[in-house]
């Protein structure tokens, strides 16, 4: 019985996610060796000379504490994966070590000729009683692992050998009827063993070798019932070499609700069962390319009848199978509508303003180039005309800033690289021509606004406005555990630590005070944060913080 339990659990164990049944099953190889040498050790098989009966005795002792505290182990490791390995040499070298120690005669006696029993032994039965009930204590707290009758036939089977073990406490002679009924307590529990691990295994092998796969069955069944997505899966029908319907395999509820139907309307239908009026089934030629490349494919499809918006998302399970996952997005659909009328409206009321106001600006600065020509021209009305000149300069930035921030998150965001955006920048603009770029950003992308240029036209405007005497920029990243750090820097005068905790502020340099801040709003729309870290008198050094998945070298 003990072979036949360890063959199972050995040409199972690639299979078996369960270290309790490996831990059993392992055990048990090595208990039945030391049960065998047990058996052969007694006087009349003529195996061992020159021992007496306290040979066999001691090897009952050893396979009966390898026993229980096997059991007593094994429930530790229900939802551990154990080394197979690790764990048979472990079981060979205790084995190993018991057997050396009985015939070394170095293990305690337990039977003497003519007094019966040692203290050893008595004691040792008790133990090993206890350590079985300890170890039925431990099953009953894992009996979500079993089945209610493999449970009970392991209770049965840890009881059986209790009872062994007590009626091993009290004989005179190894022949006598206490050691009679102990043998056959012992082989009733083999048995219950043998029923619960062995004849359930063949019978019912997911109840007792692969229980945990059972059990993540039945979840992810309750989580493909209750998922708010619908999910249906399809055998993809073939004519020839050609793909013409498919097949529903299975579908959730909440597809068949979609439809207006039940699951056992759908399941077992083909797809132009189901949708009749149709010339084709739907989704045919997405279904068809999952299965040509292995790869998902996600699209969005509009039902007209029901006036239903759909993401669907679709994907192989091997062979001619494929899964889909279609989400109800109707709701999402008609206020992302809205939002863009919305946008669209607003969008036009701003430019129509901005054109009013670029008109009257236009005519405030005619009106001071008139003014300078019909009043005297002196310091001081020149004073008062340069005040003039500089407010609506003011009015004529914000309106600018107006336009640009109007644009921030008006398209996706997509991958941008740095280095082609400042070449451009520079070879676009007169102003930047005579920048020397040291470029050291190689091959980075980082997914961004498609306002990003303005970012960097922004950075160098900055440096040439209030640098003074820059020269040189240069462009690095460092890879951190974060995501990266995108570094431009530029050989100017650097600014004050007091200028460093402002400059991403709002209107903070008068005329022109909104760069910074549009440039720190553009990149916080990609969780891209930026912070200036140069010193004064060393130059502006503004850092780019992108998060991970946010970057990339191509």
């Amino acid at each position: 019985i003990a072979g036949v339990i360890c063959v199972i659990t050995w040409n199972s164990r690639d299979k078996i996610d369960n270290g309790f049944l490996i831990c059993i099953g392992i055990a048990f190889f090595f208990i039945g060796s030391i049960d065998l040498l047990h058996t052969l050790a007694f006087k009349g098989m003529n195996i061992f000379t020159g021992y007496d009966a306290d040979l066999p005795t001691q090897l009952w002792i050893a396979a009966r504490y390898l026993e229980a505290v096997t059991f007593l182990i094994a429930p530790f490791l229900f939802v551990r994966r154990v080394n197979v390995g690790i764990t048979f040499w472990g079981f060979l070298l205790v084995t190993a070590s018991l057997v050396t120690l009985i015939f070394s005669g170095y293990f305690p006696a337990c039977y003497i000729e003519g007094s019966g029993l040692t203290m050893f032994k008595i004691v040792s039965e008790y133990v090993i009683c206890l350590i079985l009930l300890g170890a039925m204590v431990l099953l009953s707290q894992k009996k979500a692992y079993f089945s209610s009758d493999i449970l009970f036939l392991l209770y049965g089977a840890l009881l059986a050998t209790i009872c062994s073990e007590l009626a091993f406490t009290s004989y005179i002679s190894v022949y006598g009827p206490a050691n009679y009924l102990g043998h056959i307590f012992k082989i009733v529990s083999f048995a219950l063993i043998y029923q619960a691990i062995v004849v359930t295994g063949f019978q019912r092998p997911f109840e007792i070798l692969f229980r945990n796969l059972s059990h993540s069955e039945k979840k992810y069944r309750a989580l493909f019932e209750n998922m708010d997505e619908g999910v249906a899966v399809v055998d993809l029908i073939k004519q020839g070499d050609e793909i013409v319907d498919y097949r529903f395999i299975d579908v959730n509820s909440r597809y068949a609700s979609m439809m207006g139907r039940t699951p056992g309307d759908v399941i077992g239908k083909k797809g132009t069962e189901i949708y009749e009026h149709a010339a084709s089934p739907p989704h045919l030629q997405h279904f068809r390319s999952v299965v040509a490349t292995g790869e998902p494919d996600s699209f969005y499809a509009y039902y007209k009848p029901e006036m239903k918006h759909y993401a669907i998302s679709a994907f192989t399970l091997g062979n001619s199978l494929v899964a889909a996952v279609v989400g109800d997005i109707t709701a999402l659909k008609i206020s992302e509508d809205a939002l863009i009328r919305a946008n669209k409206k607003l969008k036009l009321l701003t430019q129509v303003t901005r054109h009013d106001i670029n008109n009257d600006l236009s005519l405030a600065y005619a009106s001071i180039d008139l003014l300078k020509g019909v009043i005297p021209d002196t310091p001081e009305t020149n004073e008062y005309l340069g005040y003039l000149r500089e407010s609506i300069d003011a009015i004529n930035s914000k309106i600018g800033f107006t336009r640009n921030y109007e644009q921030m998150g008006s398209q996706k965001p997509y991958w941008q690289s740095v280095s082609s955006i400042v070449r451009n920048i520079r070879k676009d603009d007169p102003r930047f021509s005579s920048l020397k770029i040291e470029d050291s950003l190689e091959s980075l992308e980082i997914f961004a606004d498609m306002m990003l240029p303005k970012v960097f036209a922004n950075l160098m405007d900055n440096s040439i406005r209030h640098g003074k005497t820059v020269s040189t920029i240069s462009l690095s990243y460092q890879v951190t555990g974060n995501g990266c750090r995108v570094i431009y820097e530029d050989d100017g005068v650097g600014m004050s630590e007091e200028s460093k905790a402002r400059i991403f502020e709002p209107g903070y340099r008068k005329t022109h005070g909104f760069g910074l801040f549009l440039i720190r709003e553009i990149l916080l729309l990609t969780g891209i944060e930026i912070t200036e870290e140069g010193g004064e008198g060393a130059g502006a050094k503004f850092v780019l913080h992108v998060p991970q998945g946010g970057y990339r070298i191509v």
